[in-house]
């Protein structure tokens, strides 16, 4: 595992981060690998163990790897582990859906002018929209989901066939996926959305509008619900 110090302005525990992140990107370190133990990668990169140490706290905080008491630090594999989701919404018990999906279809066109906008893309670039309906206890949230597909080099639309799980999706391509903004209003239902989720037009629908980006903060997916909350509820985590 060849590792070359630059004379940078960048904190060496930053190189090292940077380091094996290329490493998983490029499938040099494949998704489930076992890395060496701290002092042999320690050894191996040439960096004091509390550099590398921090440099796996960085590359753990943005899921890349996951250490399992016992068992070592692994590259992180998403098809595998807990899902990886920005979803708050909970049972009426506080615990997560056990919701199945319907999958209403994918398909890979121009992005449109909004998609253009909240996705940061130019006019000839193209998108993956999917769309697809959450059932629990009956049909709750609806999704209009667009990927931008520029992003994730190779793209096809089968991809995007159920299950579409982004973080599985970001990592067979080498993508990082960062943080997440969404925004909540109250918005009526629709002919077509109430049809799907079994409620009258103009009943009142909770709307989450989100976009993930990646971890260098590029917008990589647009998504947005139209969820009834008779069943679920909305719960949101603040930290001081």
């Amino acid at each position: 595992m060849s590792f070359a110090k630059n004379v940078s302005t960048r904190a060496l525990y930053v190189q090292v981060r940077d380091h094996l992140a290329h490493q998983i990107a490029r499938g040099a370190l494949k998704p489930g690998t076992l890395l060496p133990n701290e002092l042999e990668l320690a050894d191996q990169l040439g960096v004091s163990l509390g550099t590398l140490r921090k440099g796996l706290e960085a590359l753990e905080k943005e899921r890349l790897i996951t250490r399992r008491h016992g068992r070592g630090t692994f590259v992180r594999d998403h098809a595998v582990d807990t899902p990886f989701t920005f979803d708050n919404l909970r049972t009426k018990d506080d615990e997560p859906i056990p919701f199945t999906i319907q999958f209403l279809g994918a398909t890979i066109e121009r992005a449109s002018r909004e998609e253009q906008k909240w996705l940061e893309l130019q006019d000839s670039d193209l998108v993956g929209r999917c769309q697809q309906v959450r059932n629990y206890k009956g049909p709750f949230l609806f999704e209009q989901i667009a990927l931008a597909a520029s992003r994730f080099c190779g793209l096809e639309s089968t991809a995007l066939q159920e299950p579409y799980q982004l973080a599985v999706l970001a990592q067979k391509h080498g993508v990082f996926v960062g943080d997440a903004v969404e925004s909540l209003e109250i918005t009526q239902a629709t002919a077509a959305v109430g049809t799907l989720l079994g409620v009258n037009p103009g009943v009142p629908l909770l709307r989450l509008d989100r976009i993930i980006y990646s971890l260098d903060r590029v917008p990589l997916e647009w998504r947005i619900g139209y969820c009834q909350l008779t069943a679920v509820k909305y719960v949101a985590t603040l930290r001081v």
